[in-house]
């Protein structure tokens, strides 16, 4: 199931997402040394477009896909970022294309043995594949109880949809994928919600939005039951608290690969 697919949901991903992107790719920025910028980017299931314009300070050309064409038309930055709608295993693009391929918070939903391949297609031979994520841990800076009621009582709730959490990062499966890991990042953000961006935020996650699917609750139900809960931590409507979100990026290189090598 693809919980990012309909209109409601692309509606509320582009009002409820926090837009930290742009950290993220300093931290690339930075690390892969982008002095002058990259001919050619692609970010592949870009939901909304944060992630695609945040790679426009460092790329000449800026292409997008998303599985979702409601997700697209809602897109940032239309006027700078060709969107195009395919999935993450099937990129409608010519081999060795690109120089840079970025993936925000999606993985998890792919095969991800497929998109490994079809990426070391579209990257030019040294081209890098950066793959991050910004996940929600639960944590509000000064309030040690909203992580036992993040674990607790809104997954308890909401629990989370089964994704693929458990690939083979190993050496050897990334040769034969052609491609070697050269860093390992994690670093913390801080998101800054009042209540009712809290709430916005929850119901774009795949907990909330599985739940709808399923007809245990309706959105209007969810944010209902969101609000009387989170009151227990905003006592006003202006409070704004700290949450932190752990990004964690992996840096791939697509191999230069010797054709008579075996695996």
């Amino acid at each position: 199931m693809n919980f990012f697919g309909s209109k409601t949901a692309a509606e509320r991903y582009v009002k409820g997402r926090p837009d930290f992107h742009a950290n993220t790719i300093a931290r690339v920025k930075t690390f892969l040394e982008i002095d002058q910028k990259v001919p050619m980017a692609l970010d592949v299931a870009c939901g909304t477009g944060l992630s695609a314009k945040a790679l426009l300070p460092i790329a000449d050309e800026v292409y997008a896909t998303d599985a979702s064409p409601e997700m697209l038309n809602v897109a940032f930055a239309k006027d700078q970022v060709r969107y195009i709608v395919a999935p993450a295993e099937n990129q409608p693009f010519e081999d060795g294309e690109f120089d840079l391929i970025t993936v925000s918070s999606a993985l998890h939903w792919f095969d991800i043995d497929a998109f490994l391949t079809e990426a070391c297609r579209l990257l030019r031979t040294n081209g890098w594949l950066v793959i991050y994520e910004n996940n929600f841990t639960g944590k509000m800076e000064g309030n040690d109880d909203f992580k036992r009621w993040v674990d607790e009582v809104y997954l308890g709730n909401f629990p989370t949809p089964p994704r693929n959490r458990n690939y083979d990062w190993s050496v050897e499966n990334l040769q034969a994928k052609g491609f070697s890991m050269q860093v390992y990042d994690e670093f913390e953000n801080e998101i800054n919600f009042d209540r009712a961006q809290s709430i916005s935020y929850f119901t774009t996650q795949s907990n909330v939005i599985s739940a709808v699917e399923n007809k245990r609750y309706t959105y209007d139900k969810a944010e209902q039951w969101l609000d009387g809960q989170l009151a227990l931590y905003f006592d006003r409507d202006e409070t704004v608290h700290t949450f932190l979100f752990v990004n964690r990026i992996k840096f791939l290189q697509k191999r230069n690969i010797d054709l008579n090598e075996r695996y």
